[in-house]
């Protein structure tokens, strides 16, 4: 038995029993006229016409997005001796590969960019971009800015340094060595990050100095340098940062933090206008948690979980 399919939108009109011109017998039922008329609408111009104006319909209404993403380095430098750039650019390849799989769920015609990070949530309210890709606590002051997405992973802030100045420090400090107790030192952070609010509010009370650098990448650096004694960071971008094999290796100081805004759920940024693409980002991540695809991405980039 065979099935009989309506030709598709933009193919040439078939109807069954009617052949091309005046041959077929249900023309010669029609005046003469009729006949003609009907002939020159079926094989003229008209359908084509009518698909291109359904093409035009339909790429007006087509979603066009410019998506922004954090990258730990425009142009990828070994940090703290031999890092590897591979790794150090995960995070971002990670964001990119889930604003692809996003943006076909949304079936929306995306523009990628890489910006500092600092300058994203400000693209998001100038609307230079839609969508931002910035690895981005929730707080409450943000939540004044910009809205965010459903979580996508956890976040925590660790201090690093290398071995000689947390050794020294620990010396000096009366119990653990953590944020709360570093005095009279250098501390690098990311420009506009939590950890980085953070310092501005203890700087004068311990007396800390705040360098305030654009990556994760460049606090590294810094400390390789000698030019900062501890990085303040975030726990995951400082790992994928890292390379066991540099001498000296930098090492994680203290526990992780969480509190005051240094931890947390991690969210894609959008407008707080935007609330019918906010709605429409949400599903697009629940659908690929409940079918596997959220937890299958997250693991070709990272052999830990943290969502």
């Amino acid at each position: 038995m065979t099935a009989h399919l309506p030709p598709p939108i933009c193919s040439p009109v078939r109807i069954a029993g009617l052949r091309r011109g005046c041959e077929s017998p249900r023309f010669a039922a029609l005046p003469q006229a009729a006949a003609k008329a009907l002939a020159k609408t079926l094989n003229g111009p008209l359908p084509a016409f009518c698909c291109a104006a359904l093409l035009a319909a339909g790429s007006a209404l087509a979603l066009e997005l410019r998506v922004v993403i954090s990258r730990a380095a425009e142009n990828p430098q070994p940090v703290a001796g031999q890092a590897m750039a591979s790794r150090s650019t995960l995070l971002a390849d990670f964001n990119l590969a889930l604003a692809r799989e996003v943006c076909r769920r949304l079936r929306a015609r995306c523009e990628y960019s890489y910006a500092p990070f600092a300058e994203i949530i400000p693209g998001i309210e100038s609307k230079r971009f839609e969508l931002g890709f910035g690895n981005h606590l929730r707080t409450a002051a943000r939540e004044a800015q910009v809205a965010f997405s459903n979580p996508l992973w956890r976040s925590s802030s660790r201090l690093l340094a290398l071995p000689g100045a947390a050794l020294r420090m620990a010396r000096q400090s009366a119990g653990e060595l953590t944020i709360e107790t570093l005095r009279e030192v250098r501390v690098a952070a990311v420009r506009g990050s939590q950890q980085h609010a953070y310092l501005q509010r203890v700087a004068k009370t311990q007396e800390l100095e705040l360098i305030e650098l654009a990556t994760v990448g460049e606090c590294l650096l810094a400390l390789d340098n000698q030019e900062a004694d501890f990085a303040f960071v975030p726990t995951l971008i400082a790992y994928l940062a890292l390379d066991a094999r540099a001498r000296p290796t930098p090492i994680f100081v203290g526990p992780g933090l969480v509190d005051d805004g240094l931890g947390g759920s991690v969210h894609i940024v959008l407008a707080r206008t935007d609330e019918k693409l906010r709605q429409q980002l949400d599903l697009a991540l629940d659908e690929m948690r409940q079918d596997g695809s959220y937890p299958r991405l997250w693991r070709r980039y990272f052999p830990f979980d943290m969502y």
